[in-house]
């Protein structure tokens, strides 16, 4: 009989089926639970029964058991799994500070191991030698060549450290691309005698008759990074090749030279785990970049008298703080950058009064964050305005291009270098915010030079033993909360430093976060809490890597396309 509602009629039900019914619909509410969509609460930690995450396209992070993201990466038992094993059959997801916790700690005694490697390295292959070895020695040996344009900074700087880095993997000596006869940044920037010039190096070609006596041609092979369907980075032992220079293009970032921590060839993994560490393991991770960009470059002589101008002859500054703004006025950015510096300072437990250097894209950003900061630290700043040194009669020739000012900022492009070499005298700590993406390539080579220059003051040696000064230099990101309304997926440049944690295992909602932050920014997904965005899965896939959701290479896939690859060798020939 049909029910209607407002009928005075009612529907008798026995009392035998009443626990038959309660039976059914506590299944039916159970089973309603279990496909209801969870999200993660604001303070971070998601449980194992709310497990259930999905990476839209945009990179996002949502609940839903009937997701593409878990249909395309295994079940949800197998999630679970990984869950457990990585974080100990806890939570599901982390905050940006949690995630930080795994770079808290020193990792000076890698960064110490890398250290006599370059050293090593450059005194065994470095120019000065080279140059001198016999004709026939001298003929047979190869080189990395390493060019930078003038553009951003912090990616083009990342070109040159790329190839010393392979050179070092490769045991070659370090050629730097010069441009009508001047080194990339050459006004602001002196590089060592570690490395060669082309024109060098084809001038010692000639003079030793490589060609002549021992047929020896000057050939170049070139392999572009961002040609994922040509490159070889992944599916061939460049150790075996036999052209004389090497050219590894369009490396921007950090994350280039540690591809070769997954190529199929143990001989190359090898070579770039001696060098980069393993990539599960945060605390076997040396500070790569910062330690040859210690050895390779250095401050012009202008650039030191305008960073010297800054410091009045007093001490180095405990604490730096980059904000890349953008032209921007966030007050939560502010807020948040200003609470992280407190937190940074509360670290260092010292006495008299610290000294913060601000350094930033957009000045006013400075002008609201300094009477804030004044009250309980000197601050430290470049006004290029007020500055009558001998690099500032440049401006005219070295001012921001117009179309790049929302980029770079209003300053002239000579203000990059001092602020740079004036952040990175920091003696304890780098603090970088911003307004969209925290943690970019300039901010995180400011970084890793003042963590090296940190460990040559904090490590005496005697007898052949190291003894520790204290080493408590830290990196931290500043993140206000709206950009972690959904997690870390704002992050999604390769070449940021949050990229590789920016996946479903980052937390939705975030409160304010000021985070310890890896010194060598991660190219894998390896680690404790890192998963990738949906973006990323699909850009590794030409590279010929199949990524699940939560960071795990395939291995037999990477094999069979690097075995199915059609073989094509691009290579100009100089002499």
């Amino acid at each position: 009989m049909r029910y209607y509602h407002g009928s005075r009629r009612r529907r008798r039900v026995s009392i035998q089926s009443f626990p038959v019914a309660v039976a059914v619909f506590t299944g039916f509410g159970l089973l309603m639970l279990i496909l209801r969509s969870v999200d993660p609460p604001s303070h971070g930690a998601v449980f194992l029964s709310s497990l259930e995450v999905e990476g839209d396209d945009r990179g996002g992070v949502r609940g839903g058991l009937n997701s593409s993201f878990a249909l395309r990466n295994g079940t949800i038992s197998e999630v679970k799994d990984v869950y457990k094993q990585r974080s100990g059959g806890l939570k599901s997801c982390a905050t940006v500070e949690e995630m930080g916790e795994s770079f808290k700690g020193a990792v000076w005694k890698e960064s110490l191991r890398v250290r006599r490697i370059i050293q090593e390295h450059f005194a065994v292959n470095g120019a000065s030698r080279i140059q001198n070895l016999p004709p026939e020695q001298f003929c047979k040996h190869g080189f990395v060549f390493g060019k930078a344009s003038e553009a951003g900074f912090g990616n083009e700087m990342y070109k040159i450290l790329n190839a010393a880095a392979l050179s070092i993997m490769l045991n070659r000596s370090l050629i730097i691309g010069q441009t009508r006869g001047k080194y990339p940044f050459g006004n602001y920037i002196s590089y060592s005698n570690h490395s060669f010039t082309l024109k060098k190096v084809k001038h010692l070609w000639r003079k030793n008759g490589c060609v002549k006596n021992y047929g020896r041609h000057l050939v170049m092979r070139i392999d572009d990074f961002e040609k994922p369907a040509k490159t070889y980075v992944l599916c061939s032992n460049w150790r075996k090749w036999k052209q004389p220079i090497i050219w590894f293009q369009n490396t921007t970032d950090a994350v280039a030279c540690q591809f070769f921590l997954k190529n199929v060839y143990r001989e190359m993994r090898d070579a770039a785990s001696d060098l980069f560490g393993k990539p599960e393991d945060f605390q076997s991770r040396p500070n790569v970049f910062g330690e040859l960009m210690k050895v390779l470059v250095s401050p012009s002589e202008d650039v030191v008298e305008a960073v010297n101008r800054v410091l009045g002859g007093g001490a180095d500054p405990d604490v730096s703080l980059h904000m890349r703004m953008l032209m921007n006025r966030s007050v939560r950015a502010t807020q948040a950058a200003l609470n992280c510096i407190k937190k940074a300072l509360r670290n260092l437990r010292q006495t008299s009064r610290p000294r913060v250097v601000l350094v930033s894209d957009t000045p006013s950003f400075i002008r609201s964050i300094l009477p804030n900061i004044n009250g309980f630290a000197e601050v430290l700043y470049f006004d290029y305005k007020h500055f009558q040194g001998n690099i500032s009669q440049s401006v005219n020739l070295s001012h921001s291009l117009d179309f790049r000012v929302k980029d770079w900022g209003p300053a002239p492009r000579w203000v990059a270098f001092v602020d740079f070499f004036l952040a990175s005298r920091a003696k304890h700590t780098v603090v970088s915010g911003a307004q969209r993406r925290v943690g970019t390539t300039y901010a995180q080579l400011i970084a890793a030079l003042a963590a090296a220059n940190h460990l040559a003051n904090a490590f005496s040696f005697s007898f052949g033993r190291e003894n520790s000064t204290g080493s408590s230099f830290s990196f931290l990101s500043s993140f206000q909360s709206n950009l972690l309304t959904g997690g870390l997926k704002l992050q999604v440049g390769w070449g940021h430093v949050w990229n590789r944690f920016a996946g479903p295992l980052s937390c939705r909602n975030q409160p304010n976060q000021c985070a310890f932050t890896p010194l060598l920014p991660p190219a894998w997904w390896d680690g404790l809490w890192q998963s990738p965005i949906p973006r990323d899965i699909r850009r590794l896939m030409a590279f010929g890597i199949k990524l699940s959701g939560f960071g795990t290479v395939d291995e037999a896939h990477l094999r069979s396309f690097c075995k199915s690859k059609k073989s094509t060798v691009k290579t100009v020939l100089i002499i």
